[in-house]
């Protein structure tokens, strides 16, 4: 029997190939499709996602005091005010020269007023105490030192509380040197060191504000003029 050959003409594609490249062909159409849709819908979010951006890089620049915060006073962190607290050997020592043990009150005040012309009587008892200190009392707490002991903390202050208080219930108090109060933003700044000695607390470190009508005092760091009562 005589064979039959069959040749391929030169350029020509076997027929069996065609289906598969015209699905290549669509494929690739497709892809083409997605890609253009898809560099649209960038074009089109520009302007949102700019706006996004803007709100990331503004958030960023308040995170780390760049720039101001826009959240109301009281809803802002707690202020940090560095304070330290330096007892003398001598602490407490009164009339008898024998140190002794103190309790320090720390105060978060609204406003100073109530606190700098309450007397010292008025820290003793504590229900006298609140009924002086009133709405402008935000806080209070205390502790114990002994003599010759350092105590340093990054004190945490509600923004509501403008003012920080410290006081000293000594055995025998000097006179104006047995209480202090801050302003907590510039405190928050400058840090306070307070030392405590036989009858008198000294400043080092901060500005104590000083009472309505009272001359401010240049030698709060000096313990010899404090005068220890007896």
């Amino acid at each position: 029997m005589r064979q039959i050959e069959f040749r391929q003409e030169p350029g020509s594609e076997p027929a069996q190939q065609r289906p598969r490249r015209a699905a290549v062909a669509a494929s690739a159409r497709l892809a083409a499709g997605l890609a253009a849709l898809a560099c649209a819908s960038v074009l089109t979010g520009c302007a949102v996602g700019g706006t996004l951006l803007a709100g990331a890089a503004s958030g960023a620049l308040e995170a780390v005091g760049l720039k101001p915060s826009n959240l109301p006073e009281s809803q802002k962190p707690p202020r940090e005010v560095p304070l330290k607290l330096y007892a003398g050997t001598n602490l407490n020592a009164a009339a008898d020269n024998r140190p002794a043990a103190i309790v320090v009150r720390l105060y978060k005040l609204k406003d100073p007023t109530s606190f700098l012309q309450a007397p010292f009587d008025t820290f003793i008892d504590p229900q006298r105490e609140q009924k002086t200190l009133g709405a402008d009392l935000v806080q209070v707490r205390e502790m114990t030192l002994i003599p010759g002991q350092r105590y340093e903390i990054l004190e945490k202050v509600t923004r509501e509380a403008g003012t920080f208080g410290v006081v000293a219930l000594f055995r025998s108090p000097a006179p104006q040197r047995w209480k202090f109060a801050f302003d907590t933003a510039k405190s928050e700044k400058s840090g306070v060191t307070i030392g405590l000695h036989a009858c008198a607390m000294t400043l080092t470190v901060g500005d104590a504000i000083t009472p309505a009508g009272a001359a401010a005092s240049s030698n709060l760091n000096l313990v010899s003029a404090a005068g220890c009562r007896t």
